[in-house]
């Protein structure tokens, strides 16, 4: 692997991620959705499209987890997963697979499952000429459907499953919920500004749930172009201290 790549400090100055100066870099999508995770205990976790490895690195360091699978197809996405673990010096606990999910299986069920996945649709939108970034952003090789059947197998009764999407795309994800017997139970959507139409959606699901579900204020990046203090603590290294557990 040719070193193109970049090593970056997230939340705190001693987390680092690598990542591939050319290709799909990670956004603030990810830390959104990893701090949008309930607060409690997750002994076993699955990470689908994992990336360099932000989001399983976040879960690991300020949640008490045993073991953190992380899954993830392109290569050199993988081999840069592989070197932000041992950097972080968390060799025992995120165990890197390059894989299909749709070809993983674990073993165990488990009791989280969390995704950052593909935004648009491949036939949808412009898109990039770097396979990578078309493996990254676009369903050629993950679907929202292979998520929810993955999960089906492998969460455990009561687990959870953690999304962020395209909130117009929002009606798919209840769709499959009923297809595949995961109960949405919060949704928090993420608006550029205040007259913006919402632009992504952070969700939480449990497996053979009730129907009941929370509908959390809205997160707005900025209003009227001036970013919200609600919407920086999210990267503000204390509030993730204070939920560490």
């Amino acid at each position: 692997m040719s070193e193109s790549f970049t090593l970056d400090s997230i939340i705190l100055p001693d987390i680092k991620i690598y990542q591939p100066k050319n290709g799909f870099r990670f956004t603030t999508d990810s830390i959104l959705l990893a701090g949008f995770v309930k607060d409690t205990i997750y002994k076993k976790v699955i990470e689908i499209g994992a990336g360099t490895g932000i989001i399983s690195v976040l879960l690991a360091k300020f949640f008490k987890i045993e073991k953190i699978y992380a899954v993830e197809i392109q290569k050199e996405s993988y081999e840069l997963l592989c070197k932000t673990i041992e950097l972080n010096k968390l060799q025992d606990i995120i165990v890197p697979i390059n894989i299909d999910v749709n070809e993983f299986k674990p073993g165990e069920n488990v009791d989280m499952i969390i995704s950052n996945p593909p935004y648009r649709k491949g036939d949808t939108g412009y898109i990039s000429n770097s396979d990578q970034k078309k493996l990254a952003r676009f369903t050629f090789s993950l679907t929202i459907e292979d998520i929810f059947r993955f999960s089906k197998s492998y969460l455990k009764t009561g687990g959870y499953l953690y999304l962020s999407f395209i909130a117009d795309r929002l009606s798919e994800l209840f769709q499959h919920t009923k297809d595949y017997f995961i109960e949405p139970k919060r949704l928090k959507i993420l608006y550029p500004d205040l007259n913006k139409k919402g632009r992504l959606a952070f969700m939480e699901y449990r497996k053979g749930a009730g129907a009941e579900m929370a509908i959390e204020a809205p997160l707005f990046h900025k209003i009227n172009g001036v970013e919200t203090e609600q919407f920086l603590q999210h990267i503000n290294p204390q509030w993730w201290l204070n939920r560490r557990r």
